[in-house]
């Protein structure tokens, strides 16, 4: 198991997320339709984010979305930023250890889940060994959210308008064409 620090403030992620975007504060503020104060004092976690201005907001990059889904959900070890290197090969080879220590802990549980309908028809060694691949499965997922945000981040994929189920706009000479 992987023991990853996470970023610990959703107004430190919030903020992080504005830096990623290269924007000013005031641009942002505006196209959310909230002040500069508002955005700062969510930033600060002296408020939380305005319910009006969530959408909106996790437009912005994939890290707001995360910071977003973290202040509504409360769910750290999914939506958290991790604290580590984030350098991309080093990221990707983090999921390719978790993923194998998750296949070594999926390879059984079909054969474990046979016939068991229930909380009920598990033994506690069972319990056990589901609740850990379970937490494993939470912690593959943050991490794959956190490479998804470093490659939106540093290649500027589109990652954010393409979970939104937005098409991608190609500009051919004067005209703009919509392609899926």
């Amino acid at each position: 198991m992987i023991d990853v620090p996470m970023m610990d403030s959703i107004g430190d992620m919030l903020e992080l997320a504005m830096m990623c975007c290269d924007r000013p504060p005031k641009a942002l503020a505006a196209d959310i339709g909230y002040s500069v104060d508002t955005i700062y004092a969510a930033c600060k976690n002296a408020r939380a984010i305005p319910n009006k201005a969530r959408q909106k907001l996790s437009q912005m990059n994939s890290i707001a979305a995360s910071a977003v889904a973290l202040e509504a959900t409360g769910f750290m070890k999914l939506f958290g930023y991790q604290k580590v290197d984030r350098h991309v090969q080093s990221m990707i080879l983090r999921l390719k250890k978790q993923d194998k220590e998750i296949f070594v802990l999926l390879e059984d549980l079909p054969v474990t889940l046979l016939d068991k309908n229930g909380r009920k028809d598990l033994s506690e060694d069972e319990l056990t060994d589901l609740e850990r691949t379970a937490h494993r499965l939470v912690d593959r997922a943050n991490s794959t959210i956190n490479l998804i945000m470093e490659l939106e981040y540093k290649y500027g994929l589109g990652v954010t308008q393409y979970m939104q189920g937005k098409e991608k706009a190609t500009c051919v000479g004067a005209q703009v064409t919509f392609r899926n």
